[in-house]
């Protein structure tokens, strides 16, 4: 078993009429989820992120370069 790592810049922000913790990955697209908590936001993110590189690699398509810069980071472990 191969595992990759992957480390997506994410940011988080508060919806204030919802209540709910947003997780946003601004380098895929702005893919989002959200949760009750930091917690919950990040769990149902990673859920999307690893939808979305499924859908990549069905198309052939490349991981898109990430860039690295300071800030928080959504760490997602890939088994191939």
């Amino acid at each position: 078993m191969i595992m990759d790592r992957i480390e997506f810049p994410v940011e988080y922000s508060f919806d204030s009429n919802s209540n709910m913790v947003i997780a946003t990955i601004p380098q895929l697209n702005y893919i989002s989820s959200f949760g009750k908590d930091f917690t919950e936001a990040e769990k149902n993110v990673t859920e999307a992120v690893l939808a979305y590189l499924e859908a990549l690699e069905k198309r052939g398509l490349p991981i898109p370069k990430i860039e690295k810069n300071s800030g928080t980071f959504l760490i997602i472990e890939l088994v191939s």
